[in-house]
């Protein structure tokens, strides 16, 4: 599998529906128990943050440790309710779209360069626990990272789609 998993493909899916909307629509959230596209850009940039500076820890021990494959394509399913831990909920730090997205270039710049210094087989065999699907190996863990975006891609369209 080619070591960049795809996300960059799923990050410019995101990108496309983002680029479409104004700044006004994107603050709006549709009720007070709902994210406004912002905010899940903001959740999207923290967990990308959190996970790479989760893989360069894991990558700097020489703990090895073999795990089964999980199935992170499931992320997109949106019928099981997942709630983000509260060091990764949004706490409305980005005013624009274009605030949003240049912080996400540089998450994903920091990911990129991370994984491009380590081969599949460094990231394969060492390992991170996931909240739902138990111990990932770091190859993985990238790769649920353009499934997650996916995921709350369908959350921003819903949310589009009220206001």
């Amino acid at each position: 599998m080619n070591p960049l998993y795809q996300i960059e493909e799923k990050r410019q899916q995101v990108l496309d529906f983002v680029n479409g909307l104004n700044d006004e629509d994107a603050r709006t959230k549709p009720d007070e128990n709902t994210w406004s596209i912002l905010e899940t850009l903001e959740h999207l940039y923290l967990i990308e943050g959190w996970v790479t500076q989760q893989l360069k820890e894991a990558l700097a021990k020489e703990e090895i440790q073999e795990v089964r494959e999980k199935p992170v394509e499931r992320t997109v399913d949106r019928s099981h309710k997942v709630d983000a831990p509260e060091f990764l909920r949004p706490k409305g730090q980005f005013e624009s779209i274009e605030e949003a997205t240049d912080s996400l270039a540089k998450t994903r710049d920091s990911l990129l360069f991370l994984i491009r210094n380590y081969d599949q087989e460094q990231l394969r065999k060492r390992a991170l626990p996931h909240p739902g699907f138990g111990k990932m190996n770091l190859e993985q863990w990238v790769e649920f990272i353009g499934y997650h975006e996916l995921r709350h891609l369908q959350q921003m369209k819903e949310v589009k789609n009220v206001l």
